[in-house]
């Protein structure tokens, strides 16, 4: 998705984080205006994401993709959870993706 797409039906939409961040060092093609995503939650030390010094990394990743306005006012990262462009289940899975060590974006 992108910031411009309809939040009609939200069981048909995906993140497709690719269209602003990199996410895996082999990809060749993926957007740069995000920042990078690859070993996302490896290099902001989560190990285990039940360890409580992990909790302010889940806070923050989960806010951000919740309503990133709420971060930056001018903000190009679509508001997924309060425009209801992705449902909090979606937005799980996006969380596992992202922070989970054994996850193939922290590989």
């Amino acid at each position: 998705m992108t910031w411009t797409d309809a939040s009609a039906d939200p069981k048909a939409n995906g993140a497709n984080c690719y269209n602003c961040h990199e996410i895996d060092r082999k990809e060749i093609s993926y957007g740069t205006i995000g920042p990078s995503l690859w070993n996302y939650g490896k290099l902001r030390g989560v190990k285990d994401v039940a360890d409580p010094n992990t909790a302010a990394i889940v806070q923050y990743t989960w806010g951000k993709l919740w309503n990133s306005k709420a971060y930056s006012a001018c903000s190009n990262m679509p508001r997924f959870g309060h425009m209801k462009l992705l449902n909090e289940d979606q937005l799980r899975h996006v969380m596992a993706l992202l922070l989970d060590p054994k996850s193939p974006v922290n590989q």
